[in-house]
């Protein structure tokens, strides 16, 4: 095999992962600012350098500066990645997930900067208000870092990017952790003696007994696209650990889990954990997937296991008690997913064997997958914090 073939699975890889996470970062809005000296600046389609870096002796100026740069950036495309071979897109990966550009038609008000407090002589930050195409307000901030007698320019980006809202800002507060152990107890207690929670499993297992082949079948597939995408992230250059790192952090950070693990907290770190598996993942997109006749749930798992399994592939410094608590983990996930997209495969070969009036058995089945996928998904998250927080794994 040429040198040429064997780098295309690693250049495929890649640029999975650099469209997934630009998709995100795009949808977010996160990115970085060119001199501008208006009351208002607009994001052109011309390009431009990155303001990360940038210098200057007055802080107020610079951040203006840093505002006008990164309005000039221009969003990549796949088209431009595709281009570079790959440890060119390992080297250029980093800055495009972390820094991205503004969507096109971005304004900033310029002559609405406020200073904000950062509790640090040697650090400034500063705001703006603006606006998303769409007409969606936002706010766009500049961190800046003494350097001598100088100040550096160290991030620029919607605010929106880089700390939770909604929902998971509410995660991080006390209520929801209360309110976390409370319902955990509750799913323990159920456990514990015969209840709703109880039955249901045992109808959902009858089901899986039921459909045993396609199970295992389905089981063999994802587990087996995951080992594919570590094998390949083993075979990656040693440049491209630094762009699968930046890859993951800027993941955990945009669903608030830095926020959640850097409290040293184990409960808001496995309420913020549980949402996002649960609620975010299985709930919203793989049991919606499955009820569309089970096929698109197989077919985003496939792409999206390969994908996540690509960091894996990567871990060659862990202790072997780190592999372990690492693969334990890996268990309880990965298979409370699996289970959902396997009954959205039983759904599809319910309505095939018995025709469409067999609609409420087929939904009765994916239905009873859920309180699989709830109750692993528990533990893990507990799981995860406790091992992150309190092992170190």
């Amino acid at each position: 095999m040429s040198p040429a073939r064997r780098t295309l699975p690693r250049r495929l890889a890649l640029l999975l992962a650099a469209m997934l996470l630009l998709s995100t970062a795009s949808a977010q809005g996160t990115a970085p600012t060119s001199p501008a000296p208006s009351a208002s600046a607009t994001a052109t389609p011309t390009g431009g350098p990155t303001a990360i870096g940038l210098t200057g002796s007055d802080p107020g100026k610079l951040a203006d500066q840093a505002v006008g740069t990164w309005l000039k950036r221009t969003p990549v495309t796949l088209e431009q990645l595709s281009t570079l071979d790959t440890p060119q897109l390992c080297e250029a990966l980093p800055d495009m997930i972390t820094h991205p550009a503004p969507p096109p038609g971005t304004q900033v008000h310029l002559n609405d900067r406020q200073e904000q407090s950062t509790g640090n002589p040697d650090q400034r930050s500063f705001t703006y208000s603006a606006v998303r195409p769409g007409d969606q307000l936002d706010v766009v901030e500049v961190k800046l870092s003494r350097q001598g007698e100088l100040w550096r320019v160290d991030d620029v980006g919607f605010r929106t990017s880089v700390e939770p809202q909604g929902v998971r800002s509410w995660l991080q507060g006390r209520t929801a952790s209360w309110l976390f152990i409370a319902f955990t107890a509750l799913i323990l207690f159920g456990l514990a003696r015969p209840s709703p929670l109880r039955r249901w499993l045992g109808e959902g297992w009858g089901y899986l007994r039921e459909h045993r082949r396609l199970v295992i079948g389905t089981f063999v597939f994802l587990y087996g696209m995951f080992a594919l995408g570590a094998l390949v992230g083993s075979g990656l250059p040693k440049a491209c650990e630094t762009a699968i790192v930046t890859v993951v952090k800027t993941a955990v950070t945009s669903v608030g889990a830095t926020q959640a693990y850097g409290s040293g907290d184990i409960v808001r770190a496995a309420v913020t954990t549980y949402y996002q598996n649960f609620v975010v993942v299985t709930l919203s997109v793989t049991f919606t997937l499955a009820l569309l006749f089970g096929v698109p749930a197989y077919l985003l798992s496939a792409g999206s296991y390969f994908v996540q399994g690509i960091p894996f592939g990567l871990i060659g410094t862990a202790t072997p008690l780190q592999l372990v608590l690492v693969l334990i983990l890996l268990l309880i996930e990965l298979s409370s997913y699996f289970v959902v997209v396997a009954g959205g495969g039983m759904f599809l070969v319910t309505l095939v064997r018995r025709g469409l009036g067999a609609l409420p058995l087929a939904f009765r089945k994916v239905v009873t997958m859920l309180p699989f996928a709830m109750v692993a998904l528990l533990i893990g998250a507990w799981y995860e914090a406790f091992i992150v927080l309190r092992l170190g794994g």
